[in-house]
């Protein structure tokens, strides 16, 4: 069993159907509410979710660093 929702540009590859989460964590769980979840989680709208955008800019910042320790 996958951890993440089938590989489909028209919904977020974060999100979970069968336990309603998003796997995008930042130190905890993420549960949107209802009307969140239709308008991002379950359509193409998702690149615009706030939370995504924030773990999309965490992670970048994180390989960003990561990769500058591995120049030295």
């Amino acid at each position: 069993m996958s951890h993440f929702s089938e590989n489909n540009e028209s919904r977020c590859p974060y999100w979970i159907e069968c336990n309603s989460q998003c796997m995008r964590r930042m130190g905890g769980i993420y549960i949107p509410l209802q009307y969140y979840v239709e308008f991002f989680c379950k359509s193409g709208q998702f690149t615009n979710c706030s939370h995504y955008l924030l773990g999309s800019i965490f992670t970048r910042e994180r390989a960003d660093s990561n990769s500058d320790v591995q120049n030295l």
